[in-house]
């Protein structure tokens, strides 16, 4: 099973199906947090959501190799890392995330997208990795931010979330600036 240590106590790791029940509890303990941001993260979020989550990063990776997986510290589940949007003609995906919120302010999600792009970099070829985010979620911009991806402007509209389009800040990095 894939996984990516990020160090001692730290690792990304695929999901199994039997995860689901504490992929649930995660979301639902942070879900008014998640729901500022996250369109997928509705009230009534359920172990079967969570299963097809489950599903649809299993079908990703056997159809090409994306994921989304469990950021795990010293064995739980604290939230989650993945990449998505792979272009492999053109060599560039997007990265996402979300971190539980006692574990906010750490250096975890920082640390971990390290690993990530160094993957993506290095295994999976890539030359370009987007990160985008809703323009008002200043936390998730400051990883972008701290990780030297550039900021290239702002998508208008581009996501529908609590009954309006939002905006979202676009990041790059390409491998000639890591």
């Amino acid at each position: 099973m894939f996984s990516l240590e990020i160090d001692e106590n730290l690792r990304i790791k695929l999901p199994e199906p039997h995860h689901a029940e504490a992929v649930n509890r995660l979301v639902r303990e942070n879900l008014s947090r998640l729901q500022q941001w996250m369109p997928w993260a509705v009230d009534d979020y359920s172990e079967k959501h969570a299963a097809e989550w489950i599903q649809r990063t299993a079908d990703s990776r056997a159809k090409d190799g994306s994921f989304n997986a469990m950021l795990l510290l010293e064995g739980d589940i604290i939230g989650t890392i993945g990449y998505h949007d792979l272009d492999m003609t053109n060599k560039h995906a997007a990265i996402g995330y979300w971190i539980d919120h006692r574990h906010e302010g750490k250096g975890i999600v920082g640390r971990s997208t390290r690993v990530l792009i160094e993957y993506l970099f290095s295994e999976i070829e890539l030359n370009r990795i987007q990160i985008n985010c809703n323009v008002e979620n200043r936390r998730s911009r400051a990883v972008a931010e701290r990780l030297g991806f550039t900021f290239e402007g702002v998508r208008r509209e581009v996501e529908y979330l609590h009954g309006s389009f939002c905006d979202w800040a676009v990041y790059s990095l390409l491998r000639s600036e890591w």
